[in-house]
């Protein structure tokens, strides 16, 4: 875990419960690849989902009490780490589709442990998601991660067959990435709320606010992939257009310079060295803060839903971190 969460302490201290917890499901679960996947846990990720979580969670116990009992926090706890398992599975099986080299810093697990011990890992992962939700989630509410997951991977599999395409759709860009990104963003702030009593009304201006906090969230991730270093970003630069991905700044360059990209696009996969020039046409044009005017978007929308919920000290965190993840340099 990162000092991202350096101003918040309460959100940190339940992050390194949720790491230990994690740590301890890895070590001991009898998994042969326990520590590599260790390694991605540790390697300063954000851990951003769970946070959410906890945020969730907030709203439900300024609901009914003011202090979490040590049974509540341990349930979301749990609750929380699975919802961060179920990402990593995402991750792992997302670098072995665009091919990725570094994930944090660090090479992804099928570069180190091959294609084939990395997709058993991920599985595995996801098998101890659902047996941590199946203990301490209610039934319906397990049927709706599994829809999540549903909509996961309905938007890799998208995002995977249009892949070297560069069609310049903004809708079909948009969609992939509620799928891919907001859906999971959208599930862990309910999640936290519903699972301690949030009133249904704020439950769903939750759901809402974490759906367009994951959109923002994704598009400013898409952003970065153009303008910003492999030292922050901790993972090539460059690497949405290498792996053929159409993201939000490339679909907005294509509709100013698409006469000298696209000619550009059609050799990527034989000429990979080709990526420098189109990053540098990329940011010739309006492109870029045309993609942060739609990340703007999507925030403005997430503090609309936010103010539907009660003041205090949740709300004003969620505020907080809505504001950070716009102005974010990784």
């Amino acid at each position: 875990m990162t000092d991202y969460w350096k101003n918040y302490p309460d959100i940190a201290d339940f992050l390194r419960d949720v790491e230990a917890f994690i740590l301890s499901i890895l070590e001991h679960g009898g998994f042969p690849l326990g520590k590599d996947i260790g390694r991605l846990v540790e390697s300063g990720g954000k851990m951003l989902r769970p946070a959410l979580v906890f945020v969730g969670g907030e709203f439900g116990l300024e609901r009914n009490q003011k202090k979490w009992t040590k049974k509540q926090k341990e349930k979301l706890v749990h609750i929380a780490a699975a919802i961060e398992l179920l990402h990593t599975a995402t991750l792992i099986h997302d670098d072995i589709l665009d091919r990725a080299s570094h994930r944090r810093g660090i090479p992804t697990l099928h570069q180190r442990l091959g294609t084939t011990n990395a997709i058993l890992a991920g599985d595995w992962l996801l098998s101890r998601t659902q047996s941590i939700i199946a203990q301490y989630v209610s039934p319906r509410r397990a049927v709706l991660l599994a829809d999540f997951v549903s909509a996961i991977c309905k938007a890799e599999i998208n995002q995977d067959l249009a892949k070297y395409s560069f069609v310049p759709s903004r809708r079909r860009y948009l969609q992939t990435i509620a799928g891919k990104t907001a859906a999971l963003f959208a599930l862990a702030l309910h999640i936290g709320a519903s699972e301690t009593g949030c009133s249904t009304a704020h439950t769903q201006a939750l759901r809402r606010t974490g759906y367009n906090l994951g959109m923002a969230f994704q598009i400013i991730d898409d952003i970065l992939d153009y303008e910003s270093s492999i030292e922050e970003l901790k993972k090539p630069v460059g690497n949405d257009i290498r792996e053929g991905l159409c993201t939000l700044p490339l679909i907005y360059a294509l509709q100013e310079k698409g006469e000298e990209i696209s000619p550009l696009l059609s050799q990527i996969r034989t000429q990979p060295n080709l990526v420098e020039d189109i990053l540098s046409l990329v940011l010739q044009t309006n492109a870029i803060e045309r993609a942060r005017q739609d990340a703007a978007h999507y925030t403005r929308l997430a503090h609309n839903e936010i103010e539907r919920l009660p003041a205090g000290k949740p709300r004003h965190d969620l505020e907080l971190i809505v504001n950070s993840l716009l102005v974010r340099t990784y």
